[in-house]
């Protein structure tokens, strides 16, 4: 167990500094939704403040998405006990997002209408940054969620500026395993809040992520080497770009065919 925790906190501290993600007078508003990852997020961040030499203002904020009243009650009351700084937002998007009018990706609308609100309240609050609690299996999955339904090598990087800079969105556990959270929040015995959502066990996500257990339970390098490999690109060897659908794109022998019927044009003038 202590091995865990170790490890857990050697792999923030070292996402924090690789990537630059807090400094010293920083303020910040974290986004806690009450899942195992934000909840472990809020715990370390105010827990580094005795280990490092900076300082920084912690802000929770929870944007409740409507299921129900009970998680948002129960996560203010931790807040309180704890000490946290804290903001709850009680909001309609979850039954809005699951409406008859969006039945097809109600997950994208929920999750747009939340960041919104979490970008406004952050505004309000004066934390030019935002912590999310975006972990190494999160980032690996949104990037195969890309390449297997976007149809793009894209995904979630550990620091996103947003409006010229004036938001900046952080991930510190960006290097941290999912299953160490699990382990950690266990070993300190932090609440984590079930989703109420419809769609928690049933989305894309959830099928990549059924598929990447299975490799990681073969060989324990695979998380490792995937993420290593999302910031180690060869274009060398990768195909080159084909034309978006509907567009024609440069076919062999086009060119030629050009040049051949300007030299007819040509000889005709003659």
């Amino acid at each position: 167990m202590a091995f865990v925790d170790q490890e857990v906190r050697r792999l923030l501290g070292k996402g924090i500094h690789h990537y630059e993600l807090i400094e010293n007078r920083d303020r910040i508003a974290v986004g806690v939704s009450g899942g195992k990852d934000s909840m472990l997020l809020l715990w370390l961040l105010r827990e580094r403040l005795r280990r490092v030499p900076i300082s920084y203002e912690l802000v929770a904020v929870h944007v409740d998405p409507g299921f129900d009243t009970e998680s948002a009650d129960r996560l203010e009351e931790y807040f309180r006990q704890e000490g946290f700084r804290y903001e709850i937002i009680r909001t309609d998007h979850g039954p809005r997002a699951h409406g008859p009018e969006n039945r097809e990706n109600p997950c994208f609308l929920c999750s747009r209408l939340r960041r919104s609100v979490l970008f406004t309240k952050a505004r309000e609050l004066g934390c030019p940054k935002i912590a999310l609690g975006h972990n190494q299996d999160d980032m690996i999955e949104t990037f195969f969620l890309n390449i297997c339904y976007g149809a793009q090598v894209a995904g979630m990087v550990p620091k996103q500026e947003f409006f010229g800079g004036e938001i900046t969105v952080i991930r510190p556990l960006a290097l941290v395993p999912a299953q160490h959270i699990l382990r950690m929040c266990n070993n300190l015995g932090l609440p984590m809040l079930q989703a109420k959502c419809p769609s928690a066990d049933v989305n894309q996500r959830m099928e990549i992520r059924n598929m990447l257990d299975g490799l990681f339970r073969k060989n324990s390098k695979v998380r490792g080497n995937i993420y290593h490999a999302m910031s180690n690109i060869n274009l060398e060897y990768l195909p080159k770009k084909l034309p978006a659908r509907g567009e024609r794109g440069p076919a062999k022998g086009r060119g030629r065919a050009r040049e051949d019927d300007k030299t007819k044009k040509e000889e005709n003038s003659k």
